[in-house]
């Protein structure tokens, strides 16, 4: 499960990268600068749809790391894990 765990990092940076893209359309949208600010409530908006893209990207990997650290459960390697999830 150790290299499965070393992609976890792109969660982050996947958030953070829809945030920002989110953000740059929003406010060319509104006929703003784009690095113009946010107020509460499109904060809020642009972190929620940001993080569950994220979440959604990231998902079906924490489910094959945590199938791999699975002490009960012998694998044969991440290919293994995803054919026997899939089933």
């Amino acid at each position: 499960g150790f290299v499965p765990g070393l992609f976890g990092t792109s969660h982050g940076a996947l958030q953070f990268m829809a945030y920002e893209d989110l953000k740059e359309r929003y406010n060319k949208y509104r006929n703003r600068v784009s690095d113009s600010k946010l107020n509460t409530v499109e904060y809020i908006m642009m972190a929620a749809v940001s993080k569950i893209f994220a979440v959604v990207a990231t998902y079906p990997y924490q489910v094959v790391r945590a199938r791999l650290q699975d002490q009960h459960n012998t694998y044969s390697g991440v290919f293994d894990v995803i054919r026997r999830t899939w089933r």
